[in-house]
């Protein structure tokens, strides 16, 4: 994932690679970041160096405080939205539900095709965000209209990733 990211007056591109790796402006820079407790705080480790940050999301902007200090951070997302949003359903009845991330995390896999026949309660896609796995089941019966993938990339909170249709 690719971020542009302002602090105090000074933009950087950060990207975020699958090991975790993170790249800022060009530069690889090995970090651990581990959220404590479900809390918005965080255990960070660069190198030697250990800090205890606090962010707090203010509707995209966000505060970090780390050491005492608080820095005002903009991010803006520089990935290209790979689901496209849908306008109306295409079944004959017009009745269509669609299964959305309920977090920002990694789309782990998509185990159904399109135009298979579900049930309600199966599993139609699963989601990891920290480290955590969730199962999306369909909440009706219908038939698979529509799926958002591939597998293995990142999805944002509320992003459509299978559409049913009702029978």
């Amino acid at each position: 994932m690719k971020y542009q990211v302002s602090v105090e007056g000074q933009s950087f591109v950060i990207e975020i690679d699958r090991d975790w790796l993170v790249w800022v402006n060009g530069h690889p820079l090995y970090i651990d970041l581990e959220q404590v407790g479900g809390l918005p705080v965080y255990s960070l480790a660069m190198g030697d160096e250990g800090y205890v940050v606090f962010v707090e999301d203010a509707q995209g902007e966000y505060r970090v405080e780390v050491g005492g200090q608080i820095y005002p951070v903009e991010v803006q997302s520089q990935r290209p939205r790979l689901t496209p949003r849908r306008d109306k359903c295409s079944s004959d009845k017009g009745e269509c539900v669609s299964v959305s991330a309920p977090l920002a995390g990694n789309l782990v896999s998509l185990p159904v095709a399109a135009s298979d026949r579900v049930k309600a309660g199966q599993v139609v896609a699963i989601v990891e965000s920290m480290k955590m796995r969730m199962e999306l089941k369909t909440p009706q019966a219908g038939v698979v209209e529509a799926l958002y993938g591939p597998a293995g990339r990142s999805v944002e909170k509320g992003e459509e990733l299978v559409i049913l249709a009702s029978e």
